[in-house]
């Protein structure tokens, strides 16, 4: 269910993009970075990120986005008294769109803010191997602030800086990014 749901995610860009690249420009993006998980044992972790926006003026786009946020850790605990160290990972997947609005647009230069909605899903695992996981499915949210520089032929850097809700818990990011535009 999980791959169909991002094979016709990918398949919503690249028609998306084809079909409205005559009207405004369109870009994609690919964005990496770190991701701080406040309810883990391990507080760190990374992100990755798929996003694509379509301008409909020098002012408003609207967005869309694939984000996969990952955190391997551990959770120390005594057991019979004796420490342990058990698995306490997390993956956590959110599929959103929604408007933003361009703050400053100097024609290669932007800086930019999103409010994303849409759905979430993955698992928390805080145990052994054969324990059960906590699910993330449901409502998700994102909202992103990023700076960006046109350096040649459509190519686009950049970074930004967000926030995701998913399984009911906000986890702060900050990203590099690339991107390119789709209608040169």
């Amino acid at each position: 269910m999980k791959i169909k749901l991002l094979l016709l995610f990918g398949l919503f860009l690249w028609a998306g993009a084809k079909g409205s690249a005559q009207t405004g420009y369109t870009h994609v993006e690919l964005q990496g970075g770190y991701e701080l998980f406040p309810s883990m044992s391990n507080k760190s972790g990374f992100c990755l990120n798929l996003g694509a926006r379509y301008a409909f003026s020098e002012k408003f786009f609207i967005a869309s986005l694939l984000h996969c946020g990952i955190n391997n850790g551990t959770y120390e605990g005594v057991y019979a008294g004796e420490t342990i160290s058990l698995k306490h990972t997390l993956r956590e997947y959110m599929l959103g769109a929604g408007p933003g609005i361009y703050l400053y647009n100097g024609g290669n230069k932007w800086i930019y803010a999103d409010v994303l909605f849409g759905y979430g899903f993955g698992e928390e695992l805080k145990a052994s191997e054969n324990s059960t996981s906590k699910s993330l499915n449901g409502f998700a949210a994102a909202v992103q602030l990023g700076i960006e520089r046109q350096i040649n032929n459509g190519l686009i850097i950049g970074v930004n800086t967000g926030a995701h809700l998913i399984g009911g818990k906000v986890s702060p990011s900050l990203c590099l990014k690339a991107g390119m535009f789709l209608n040169l």
